[in-house]
C-alpha cells in the first residue's frame, strides 16, 4: 500500500466505443521501470509544516516488482498497458463503515456520506474542472453501517499498530473486491487516510480509511471537501502519486501527466511551479497530488486509462 502523507494545515453494461492508450505514452509501457507504491497507499497528515514524507516508501527494486506484479495480472487477463478498454459505465458499490467512539459521538452524518458519494461522482465523472477527465466509474451506496468502539475510533497507524486495521476489518469487510468498502474514524496520529493497492491486499484488507473530519463539512479545512477519498479511491484502482520517483523515468507511469519533483512543492497550489526538466508544469490539480482539497480538481485521460485497466485485471468478475 503506499500511503499519502501530507503535512500542511493544523487542523455496469460495456459499451461498444474505446478509449486507448496513446503508444508514445512515457509510462504505460515498461514493466521493468516502475512507479513506486508504500505498504499503506496514500496517506495524508495534518500538521502545521509542509514536507511531511511517506514512512512505507518503496525501494526502486520494490517498486518495479510492484508493477512486475500489475503488468502479469493483466497479461492473465489477456491486456497489456496499452489494451483498449470499454468506454462503458461501470458503478461500484460503496459499503460505508462508520465507527463512533462508545458513547456514539465521533461519527459522520447520513448527509455527509450522502455529500462525500457526490464528490466521488463528481470527480470520476469529469465534472469539476475543464480539464478533469471522465473515468468509467461511478458509486453508489450499498450499505452503511455504524459501530461504537473507543478503540477503533482511535484508529492507529497500520504501520505503528496493525490491530485495528486487522481487527476492524476482519468485523466489518462486506463484499468481493468489486466492492469498495470505507472504513471512517477518528484516526490517530494527525492522519487523514489510507488505502491499499489492489496488487497487495487480501479481501479483508481491501479498501480504504479516511478521517472523518475529511468528508465534506468536516472540522479537517483545508481537507474537510471530501477529496481525501477521492484520492484514496485513486490508488484503490491503482494510481500512484503524480510525483513517484520525481523527475525519474517513468514518473507515476502515466503518459500525460507532467513529472514532479518529490519535495516540499508537492504540498503547493503553485500553477507556475515547473519542477522538473521534462515538458510541462507541474500537476498541481491532479487528484493524486498532495495539494489541499481546494487545490485538487482532476484526474488525466492516461489516469482514467489506468484505472480501468486495473479494475478489469483486479476488480472485475
Amino acid at each position: 500500500m503506499q500511503r499519502r502523507r501530507i503535512s500542511t494545515v493544523v487542523i455496469g453494461v460495456l459499451g461498444a466505443a474505446l478509449i486507448t492508450a496513446p503508444s508514445s505514452g512515457v509510462a504505460v509501457a515498461a514493466a521493468d521501470s516502475v512507479a513506486a507504491c508504500t505498504s499503506v497507499s496514500s496517506e495524508r497528515v495534518r500538521g502545521n509544516r509542509p514536507g511531511g514524507s511517506d514512512p512505507n516508501d518503496l525501494t526502486r527494486s520494490e517498486a518495479t516488482q510492484a508493477e512486475k506484479q500489475m503488468t502479469a495480472k493483466l497479461r492473465s487477463k489477456g491486456l497489456t498497458w496499452k489494451s483498449k478498454v470499454p468506454r462503458g459505465q461501470i458503478t461500484i458499490d460503496v459499503r460505508v463503515h462508520v465507527i463512533t467512539r462508545a458513547d456514539g459521538t465521533g461519527g459522520v452524518t447520513k448527509k455527509q456520506i450522502a455529500d462525500q458519494i457526490a464528490v466521488l461522482n463528481a470527480a470520476y465523472g469529469g465534472r469539476t474542472s475543464p480539464f478533469d477527465a471522465r473515468t468509467i466509474f461511478r458509486f453508489t451506496t450499498k450499505s452503511v453501517d455504524y459501530t461504537r468502539n473507543d478503540d477503533w475510533f482511535d484508529w492507529a497507524d497500520p504501520d505503528v499498530d496493525p490491530s485495528d486495521d486487522q481487527e476492524a476489518k476482519a468485523a466489518l469487510h462486506r463484499g468481493g473486491y468489486d466492492d469498495l468498502n470505507i472504513y471512517i474514524a477518528g484516526l490517530s496520529g494527525g492522519l487523514l487516510g489510507y488505502a491499499y493497492y489492489p496488487n497487495e491486499a487480501t479481501l479483508i484488507q481491501d479498501g480504504v480509511v479516511v478521517l472523518n473530519e475529511s468528508l465534506p463539512g468536516g472540522a479537517a479545512a483545508p481537507y474537510n471537501e471530501g477529496d481525501t477519498l477521492t484520492h484514496e479511491v485513486g490508488h484503490w484502482l491503482g494510481l500512484y502519486h503524480t510525483f513517484e520517483n520525481g523527475c525519474t523515468a517513468p514518473g507515476d507511469q502515466v503518459f500525460d501527466t507532467p513529472y514532479q519533483a518529490d519535495g516540499d512543492n508537492i504540498f503547493e497550489c503553485n500553477e507556475s511551479d515547473d519542477t522538473c526538466p521534462a515538458p510541462g508544469r507541474d500537476p498541481v490539480h491532479n487528484f493524486m497530488s498532495y495539494g489541499d482539497d481546494p487545490c485538487l480538481d482532476r484526474f488525466t485521460l492516461g489516469q482514467s486509462i489506468r484505472m480501468a485497466l486495473i479494475w478489469f485485471a483486479y476488480r472485475a468478475g
